[in-house]
């Protein structure tokens, strides 16, 4: 039992070492992701007033999984059109996750680590949430809150005027399956696909035209369709 203890340590420190990178390297990465985004961007539809009510958890993606796991693609509007262009970046065993996003007016980027959301809306630090739904401003003033560890299929986030939206949890959670078969005498892996369900609108409702709590909802939006929108575990 010991033996087995110290294993699990050891592949613990073994894994932060190896996915522990320098600030140089997340620097170069980042750029690695807007470029990838920038490209994504030319098929993606113009953004319009109304579009933050029409973004979806519908995805059109791919993935790559290894110490550092990567998912790019598209998040879809409610007319199956693609209208954000992101890539998220995974790494390590416990939470650490960076994201970014764009459309054709605004840029996102988030990097989620022990339970601290960090957004940064058009290359400007917009704030972070912690303790799971505090939201911070830029000053580190509370400004309000965002309770998604609730049991409810959605939850609301509030400012000082109460209630500006209401977003749906994303509960298609898209994952890698295999299972494994034999043919030929030789063991080989297959994809296990699923049937995907429709779309489903992520905003339920909007009651703000406030630009910085626009940004916010804009941001959680985003984040919810990605972040929650596909696990890399099987």
């Amino acid at each position: 039992m010991m033996l087995f203890a110290l294993f699990i340590v050891l592949v613990l420190v073994v894994g932060h070492q190896y996915t522990k990178k320098s600030p140089e390297f997340l620097r170069n990465e980042k750029v690695q992701m807007e470029e990838k985004v920038s490209a994504l961007k030319k098929d993606i539809t113009s953004w319009k007033n109304n579009s933050l009510q029409n973004v979806t958890n519908g995805m059109d993606y791919s993935f790559v999984r290894s110490f550092t796991n990567k998912l790019t693609g598209v998040i879809n509007s409610n007319e199956g059109i693609p209208i954000i262009a992101f890539q998220r970046i995974d790494r390590g065993i416990f939470v650490n996750s960076r994201i970014l996003a764009s459309s054709t007016d605004f840029k996102i980027y988030c990097e989620f680590k022990n339970e601290e959301k960090i957004f940064f809306f058009n290359d400007v630090y917009l704030g972070k949430i912690v303790k799971h739904f505090d939201i911070l401003d830029a000053s580190n003033n509370k400004i309000g809150r965002c309770n998604r560890k609730t049991s409810q299929p959605s939850f609301t986030v509030d400012f000082r005027f109460g209630k500006a939206a209401e977003i749906l949890k994303n509960s298609d959670r898209k994952f890698i399956g295999h299972r494994r078969y034999r043919k030929r005498d030789e063991w080989k892996s297959e994809m296990v696909f699923r049937d995907l369900p429709p779309p489903t609108n992520l905003i339920l409702s909007l009651n703000t035209t406030d630009p910085e709590e626009l940004k916010w909802i804009i941001s959680l939006t985003v984040f919810e369709a990605v972040y929650y929108g596909f696990s890399f575990v099987s």
